[in-house]
């Protein structure tokens, strides 16, 4: 509904309580240059009955707990919007993998992932229970319709859809001037549409429905919520798949704890080596030490670190590791290696204080 000035609805008013029907005054405000729009949502506000006065029907009022409601609503469908697309975009990098990506960049894809499936499987649950709640309630009230905080934000929402659809459409004609189109480029852009073009075109439509029909598009707004749903839930089901199961994500966060240890001892090892030029005896011996507290037992209750002299100036610092690092942490990912890289089960790190000091 269009907003009316206080002389519009003060002239409606005394017009209806003098006996003008209705027809006659919405025809004298035409005459006057106001619009459709403008007469009809005034003249709804007044009952139509045989009462000798108007009765003037219920308007639309903010409430604490409706503010609340619709403030939660469209929190979540940001907060969702934002993780479908970040999750989209870690699944394409991982299906079209750029050789020029460092391999820092294809690490980081697990824990992104990680983070938009969990903040969908939290934000778009609430943002469906809520907005069902709120269509049935605007059903059986429909004058909460035509509820203010709902209408800013409506529109809040159609301005940062549009602005983001403006500016993915830009990028993409900016890279297509560049030469530097690629698949996994195109597909991105088109998950930006696509999921700014849904927000924007059902809150446009629905508005529009309301303003010129005065009805509310349920069945339409039912199907947007279930397709959406149904990609959302095809989403985080590829994330899922793509991911290191929990366990095996804990399994490599000990074997990157055992690996720090251990360099903790390599570290320590180096230093009685600069300070007596020769090898520790044991570990005991080296965490006498006054002020030493070097890590010697497994992070997971397994067996402890064991350290041995080899020779003069090789050494062995052992473990027991959950993992092999040189396999795939998860499908496309590359393999972990160096020299600190392990099989799974014990292993010995052969090291010499003659190699680097």
């Amino acid at each position: 509904m269009a907003s009316a000035s206080p002389e519009l609805e003060r002239f409606v008013r005394d017009a209806l309580m003098r006996g003008h029907p209705r027809d006659q005054v919405r025809q004298a405000l035409l005459d006057a240059g106001w619009s459709a729009e403008q007469i009809q949502g005034v003249l709804d506000g007044w009952a139509e009955g045989a009462f000798a006065l108007p009765v003037p029907r219920p308007r639309a009022s903010l409430s604490a707990r409706e503010a609340f409601l619709y403030l939660l609503l469209f929190s979540a469908l940001y907060f969702s919007a934002w993780n479908l697309g970040s999750l989209l975009f870690a699944l394409l990098e991982r299906l079209l993998p750029d050789p020029a990506d460092a391999q820092w960049q294809a690490m980081r894809l697990n824990a992104s992932m990680r983070w938009s499936v969990s903040a969908l499987l939290i934000a778009f649950p609430v943002f469906a229970l809520l907005a069902r709640h709120l269509a049935q309630d605007v059903a059986r009230h429909p004058i909460k319709r035509l509820s203010p905080i709902r209408r800013w934000l409506t529109y809040l929402t159609l301005f940062a859809a549009a602005a983001i659809l403006i500016g993915d459409l830009t990028v993409l004609v900016y890279n297509l001037l560049g030469g530097e189109l690629s698949l996994r480029f195109l597909l991105k852009v088109g998950v930006v549409a696509a999921i700014t073009g849904t927000v924007l075109g059902h809150y446009l439509r629905d508005l529009r429905r309301e303003e010129v029909a005065g009805t509310a598009p349920r069945a339409t707004g039912r199907r947007v919520l279930w397709a959406t749903g149904i990609v959302t839930a095809l989403s985080i089901a590829a994330g899922a798949t793509v991911m290191d199961s929990p366990v095996r994500q804990r399994l490599l966060r000990l074997d990157n704890a055992r690996v720090e240890q251990l360099q903790t001892l390599d570290s320590a090892v180096r230093l009685w080596w600069s300070a007596h030029q020769t090898l520790p005896a044991d570990l005991a011996a080296l965490a006498a030490q006054p002020g030493v507290n070097l890590p010697r037992h497994d992070p997971d209750g397994g067996s402890d670190y064991r350290y041995r002299p080899l020779d003069a100036t090789r050494y062995a610092l052992c473990a027991d590791f959950a993992t092999d690092s040189g396999e795939p942490r998860a499908r496309w990912h590359t393999p972990v290696v160096g020299e600190w890289a392990h099989p799974a089960g014990a292993h010995c790190f052969q090291r010499s204080v003659g190699a680097r000091d």
